[in-house]
């Protein structure tokens, strides 16, 4: 059974971050993917042969040629486009990346540098 405590755990490694209420939701919906994992390891599968490939009965694959073409002219791929200066689509600059440091307790310290 999943505990309150191993959702917080996961949330943290995942860099998740939730309310109380998403908490306790959280952990009532992994406990029952538990559950249905159980419930269908109960079933007698030694009869049934693995499915190694989804596509195995697909004789050939249906795609398209692969043709060379002529490109897009510039002026045609950037008429569109909210903003473009010499040729070039214009985007908004990325100035910096935020990165929040999680703190690790003891107890977990072993988790993270195994």
């Amino acid at each position: 059974m999943i505990s309150r405590k191993d959702t917080e755990h996961i949330a943290k490694l995942a860099r998740l971050e939730f309310t109380d209420a998403e908490y306790e939701q959280l952990t009532g919906e992994l406990n029952d993917v538990i559950a249905h994992i159980d419930q269908l390891n109960e079933l007698d599968v030694k009869n049934v042969e693995p499915l190694e490939n989804i596509n195995e009965l697909v004789e050939t694959n249906v795609v398209r040629a692969d043709v060379a073409k002529e490109c897009l002219p510039v002026e045609e791929a950037l008429k569109n486009a909210p903003k473009a200066a010499d040729g070039f689509f214009l985007v908004p600059k990325v100035i910096e990346q935020v990165r929040k440091e999680a703190t690790i307790s003891s107890e977990d310290e072993e988790d993270y540098y195994e």
